[in-house]
């Protein structure tokens, strides 16, 4: 039987298992709450300790409204991480192309902004083995880790960079993933910005200083590092 998403004109809203009337929301604003209530609770708490019950009754909706939204808890789970990682690359990637001259700067400032805003969000995503182990968890992260390191090879305009380049800036962004969830739940430390970039001018030295390709590859982009704040060459 097909769930449907609103209750029939005057027939009183249900009330959930504590009780308490369910609040009447659009179906936007029921997934939206699901999804916030799945950060919380898949931030704070093993996978395993969570139910549906509970995600349902703190989101206000009722259990077969969720399946019809997500086809159970793990998809609730899904949906969750994936709006945050959509959040933290659409400001990543606005505050980039909005500061050409400074896009490296302007970006890490967007990342570790967002992070502060919000740390839920942020925790729930890389916290690893929060899932049940079926990858699709990891591969949303992956996903943010894959984007990002599109997004600065393009600001490099490096047509074809070499694995060495490719793997130095994913290393360069794994430490800003590990230093921000190190210093979550507390604020960031002062000009964390300005470490975290002078650190990734310290991996394109010493990668370029080892290999002759990555050397090459950004001698003929000047133009992409003068907008990363590095100097090298």
């Amino acid at each position: 039987m097909a769930v449907s998403e609103t209750e029939p004109p005057g027939r009183p809203a249900a009330s959930s298992a504590s009780g308490r009337p369910r609040r009447r929301m659009a179906p936007d604003d029921r997934r939206q709450a699901l999804i916030k209530v799945a950060l919380d609770l898949f931030n704070t708490r093993p996978y395993g300790d969570v139910s549906v019950d509970e995600i349902a009754e703190v989101a206000g909706v009722s259990r077969p409204l969720l399946y019809h939204y997500y086809g159970g808890k793990y998809g609730v789970f899904l949906a969750a991480l994936g709006h945050a990682a959509d959040e933290l690359i659409t400001v990543v990637v606005e505050a980039s192309r909005n500061a050409p001259r400074d896009w490296l700067l302007a970006g890490l400032r967007a990342y570790l902004d967002y992070v502060e805003r919000n740390p839920i969000g942020f925790g729930a995503l890389v916290r690893h083995g929060a899932g049940p182990g079926e990858g699709e968890d990891q591969a949303i992260l992956d996903g943010v880790r894959d984007k990002l390191l599109r997004l600065i090879v393009d600001a490099l305009a490096v047509p074809e960079p070499p694995p060495a380049l490719r793997t130095a800036i994913r290393g360069w962004i794994a430490q800003v993933e590990v230093s921000c969830r190190d210093w979550l739940p507390g604020a960031k430390p002062v000009k964390a910005d300005l470490y975290l970039l002078d650190l990734f001018g310290g991996v394109l030295v010493t990668a370029a200083r080892h290999d002759e390709q990555v050397r090459r590859a950004l001698r003929s982009s000047q133009t992409g590092l003068e907008g990363s704040g590095v100097s090298l060459l």
